[in-house]
């Protein structure tokens, strides 16, 4: 099956995003963990126009391999929000994701209050190409399913087993500890009764297993390739990003001192705590 989407979310997300400090944009927020330093923009002026789709060709009738492939940076599946679905950890590819955010509330230049996130509370963001989740997206998942009832498809990973939200099929949260070291699990779901291999993000967790960290399956040589197009490259995303008006809002942060490398070999500002 060959599968293009959008890059765009089929949901509104809030009206400002933070994203790592480029340039002279000024610093707001670091994150939790790794003291990222990070800046305010907006998501239609800046972050929308940006975005893009992927074309990635996968197996529809997969079987688990006799060994997992580790997941990497870019997209590992995708989601019928027509947005991507990430593995657990940012740039580092050591501190997950979800454990490691911010958020900044100001009033804008209309004089509405705002509030910013590095990861919103659906654990989705964008880095520039496309908007993707790093954990259970709950705004994707209450397209498709009810607050108690058991958990619906969300996606399809790049090996072709389906991807899941967090409930099983009588509607009980399943924890971490059920699945295998890829987040996967054998269990019947509402697609299909019978049981099927399938993945599965877990709600509320943190840790590396907040997304998957591997594939059952076999990945085709065009789907790695479509991920990698896709992996994180922040620098080229907001190096031009504009300042964000913050209205009333007469704080200043601190400026970013030190630098992170980026995958490509080029290093962009890191915040000093």
């Amino acid at each position: 099956m060959t599968l293009t989407t959008t890059g765009k979310p089929n949901y509104t997300p809030n009206a400002y995003y933070l994203a790592p400090s480029s340039g002279s944009q000024t610093v707001v927020a670091y994150t939790s963990v790794t003291n990222t330093a990070l800046a305010v923009i907006s998501y239609a002026s800046v972050i929308a126009p940006s975005l893009e789709g992927s074309t990635a060709t996968i197996d529809v009738c997969p079987t688990q391999a006799t060994t997992t492939t580790a997941t990497t940076l870019g997209a590992i599946g995708y989601l019928i929000s027509g947005t991507a679905m990430f593995n657990s950890f940012e740039m580092n590819a050591s501190t997950p994701a979800v454990a490691d955010n911010a958020s900044y509330t100001f009033v804008d230049s209309t004089n509405t209050t705002q509030t910013a996130y590095f990861l919103d509370p659906c654990d989705t963001h964008s880095n520039g190409s496309t908007w993707h989740a790093h954990g259970n997206p709950a705004c994707v998942t209450s397209q498709v399913d009810t607050a108690t009832g058991p958990s619906h498809i969300i996606g399809i990973a790049l090996d072709g087993f389906p991807i899941y939200g967090g409930r099983d099929i009588n509607g009980n949260v399943i924890a971490a500890s059920q699945l295998d070291a890829c987040n996967g699990i054998t269990s019947a779901t509402p697609e299909f009764p019978s049981a099927a291999y399938h993945y599965v993000l877990p709600i509320g967790v943190t840790s590396k297993y907040a997304s998957m960290n591997c594939y059952s399956g076999t990945v085709s040589a065009s789907a790695m390739a479509s991920a990698r197009k896709l992996a994180c490259n922040m620098k080229t995303m907001f190096a031009n990003a504009p300042k964000v008006p913050i209205g009333n809002d007469a704080k200043h942060a601190k400026p970013a001192m030190a630098t992170m490398t980026m995958p490509d070999g080029s290093t962009m500002p890191m915040g000093s705590m």
